[in-house]
């Protein structure tokens, strides 16, 4: 009875540490910043982003970047895992030039982004490699959309939206454990939201999000 006690007070304490430290983690803040994770793949997460994208490419510069982390925890996530990184590589940029519909960045380019660019690295060097990426885009006047959760461990960007999987308790690691920073939470069943890109807006080169609005899209397309 005591050992099962002391184990629960042990979880309990780490878990109270871990809160703490998020909460008073010291972040660089990115206001241009609009970071869209996935509690799962198949989400519509570049579904999302592409609408985003061709709402305000119209009047905005548009940096899109696609981050894939590398977790061990999490193989089951990361699809097909072509050109993995090698032994001493911490971590890939790729620019993405050519806009089609047969790569996520391919689509982000296609809905207007002005650069696209494909981040695949290992999750400790993850703040690294957003670094470097950002170095080559430092234009003060771009807006940056970026699909990642592992991001938000460390940055803090203007808004956070993270898309669950309707009717679904699943979730990986590194959505569960950032879940309690999210601006929005949306539901998706893949392909509808209950969240439109009318819910955002732009101002003073910062990305804002409409607390007063409220869509039905998602009801009207999946009721």
């Amino acid at each position: 009875m005591c050992k099962n006690f002391c184990i629960g007070t042990y979880f309990t304490l780490m878990k109270n540490a871990y809160f703490f430290y998020y909460k008073n983690k010291k972040m660089n803040r990115n206001t241009r910043l609009l970071l869209i994770g996935g509690a799962v793949r198949n989400v519509g997460k570049t579904t999302l982003t592409a609408k985003i994208i061709k709402k305000f490419s119209q009047n905005n510069n548009i940096i899109a970047v696609k981050i894939k982390t590398i977790r061990e925890a999490e193989t089951k996530y990361h699809g097909k895992n072509r050109n993995p990184l090698i032994e001493n590589e911490k971590y890939r940029i790729t620019q993405i030039t050519t806009a089609d519909n047969n790569s996520d960045s391919g689509k982000m380019l296609n809905a207007g982004a002005k650069y696209a660019f494909k981040i695949k690295t290992k999750s400790e060097f993850i703040d690294l490699a957003f670094a470097e990426m950002m170095k080559s885009v430092s234009n003060k006047n771009n807006l940056i959309v970026c699909e990642s959760n592992s991001l938000r461990e460390y940055i803090e960007p203007a808004i956070f939206l993270l898309i669950l999987k309707k009717d679904s308790n699943e979730m990986k690691i590194s959505a569960k454990k950032l879940k309690h920073l999210a601006d929005k939470i949306i539901l998706s069943d893949g392909k509808h939201h209950d969240f439109d890109a009318e819910q955002l807006y732009v101002k003073n080169n910062v990305w804002k999000l409409r607390n007063d609005t409220i869509i039905q899209c998602f009801n009207d397309t999946i009721m």
